[in-house]
């Protein structure tokens, strides 16, 4: 999810961000101190998913984000929510009432700054993490015994690990083992696997808050054979799957991953706890994008990637500076058309000027057309 070029609606919204920024001011104001404090009984914590993986030092090392955060009380929060992404609750069907309530709940949350916590993972722990920001977000990079490792990750996708959150039983986490060769397939989700036209903000706002989640033809099914493709060949294939959408998605967009049958992936979101960073403008979902690729490819030297992404965002850019920085690491990179635009069109040859000659690109319309470029190329094993 990132900026529309529908200009009206997205100057709208930030318009209304005013009230946003105003109900913020308010939440700040009871935020207290900033000196860390346990969890009291009304906090509630959401562990976001994050990597596994087995450093040089033989120790394993693993991403932990937990965000904190108390249930809105104030009332009228709702609809001032509402009313600052342009819905009218009055106008809405009961089904478009029933999916608002469900999702816009992860945005009506009051984060909580200066929190311990610590988890407990495979008979380890406690384990202390950092203590939360003024976002509510903890972020730790946590060692690990080299002997939790499972060889047998080496050859099959591996099953996440959960880890529990000490004192919150309901709240726990998963890490996705990575293992330091094989395929790692890259795919943004709106208008990549999922369609959510980002370039129409009002449109997007609709289908992300009043309408079932949609998929894109065929991309379950292509991306469920180059796993396995990978595993038939005892090879490691590992989906991740990278977003501008907010954190606050992270559980409809697990649904709707399960739901259509993609396989399983760790799922990276933006960072986004307050309501005017709902919808980033265009450099704030680049910089949240070009960092994680980054720092996948300095963890894993060793894995080749094969990069998904949309033409409605800059995705092309993106992924061709990745592969112009790491020639040996991209091995394909596949655009879902979404602009209309051709591939000799001077936004594409502009962004592929720099691409390794060894790093193929295509332009795909669905996920049928992926599969047969992916088939045609041995899955890039």
């Amino acid at each position: 999810m990132s900026a529309g070029d529908d200009s009206a609606a997205a100057q709208g919204l930030r318009r209304r961000g005013l009230f946003a920024l105003m109900a913020a001011a308010c939440a700040a104001a009871g935020m207290g101190g900033v000196h860390a404090s346990p969890l009291k009984r009304d906090e509630h914590v959401l562990a976001l998913p994050g990597l596994l993986w087995q450093g040089d030092d033989g120790l394993l090392h693993a991403d932990i984000e937990l965000w904190v955060y108390e249930n809105e009380r104030r009332p009228g929060a709702r609809t001032l929510f509402a009313r600052y992404l342009g819905i009218e609750l009055g106008q809405l069907s009961a089904r478009e009432r029933a999916l608002f309530e469900a999702r816009a709940r992860w945005f009506l949350k009051d984060s909580e700054r200066g929190k311990r916590l610590s988890i407990a993972l495979n008979g380890q722990g406690p384990l202390p993490v950092n203590r939360t920001d003024r976002a509510g977000r903890s972020s730790t990079q946590i060692s690990l015994p080299g002997a939790l490792w499972n060889p047998a990750w080496e050859r099959a996708p591996a099953q996440p690990l959960a880890y529990a959150v000490a004192g919150r039983s309901q709240s726990r986490g998963w890490l996705w083992p990575v293992p330091a060769q094989g395929l790692s397939i890259v795919s943004d989700i709106d208008d990549t696997i999922k369609i959510s036209q980002v370039r129409d903000t009002r449109q997007l706002l609709r289908n992300t808050f009043l309408a079932p989640f949609e998929a894109v033809p065929g991309m379950a099914a292509w991306l469920g054979q180059m796993q396995a493709a990978g595993t038939q060949a005892g090879r490691n294939v590992q989906l991740h799957y990278l977003s501008s959408s907010p954190v606050q998605l992270l559980e409809p967009l697990q649904d709707f991953l399960q739901a259509y049958g993609f396989p399983g992936g760790c799922l990276q979101l933006r960072e986004s706890t307050a309501w005017n960073r709902l919808i980033p403008g265009a450099q704030d979902g680049q910089r949240h994008k070009l960092a994680h690729l980054q720092r996948l490819m300095a963890r894993f030297p060793g894995r080749r990637f094969v990069l998904i992404g949309d033409s409605g965002e800059a995705d092309p850019e993106i992924y061709a500076q990745v592969a112009s920085g790491h020639p040996q690491q991209v091995a394909a990179i596949l655009i879902r058309d979404v602009t209309g635009q051709a591939p000799t069109a001077a936004r594409y040859r502009q962004a592929m000027a720099a691409l390794p000659a060894a790093t193929p690109w295509y332009l795909i319309e669905d996920g049928a057309q992926g599969l047969a470029i992916a088939q045609q190329h041995g899955f890039w094993l």
